[in-house]
């Protein structure tokens, strides 16, 4: 599945019991894609570390 700007995702992770960084697509170019992370952050990455966050995000 591709991401798509205004998506909620998380990263994969590769070890047992650390949770995955969370947060919204801001903007997708080709294979690369803009995250601003849940602690306010941005990164641009590669899409296929990314799935859908279907986690509801608690306030």
């Amino acid at each position: 599945m591709s991401v798509k700007k205004g998506m909620r995702v998380k990263t994969l992770t590769s070890h047992v019991g650390v949770p995955p960084r969370r947060g919204v697509v801001l903007r997708v170019e080709g294979d690369s894609v803009e995250v601003r992370w849940d602690d306010g952050h941005t990164s641009i990455l590669s899409g296929a570390i990314l799935v859908p966050d279907r986690e509801k995000v608690g306030r």
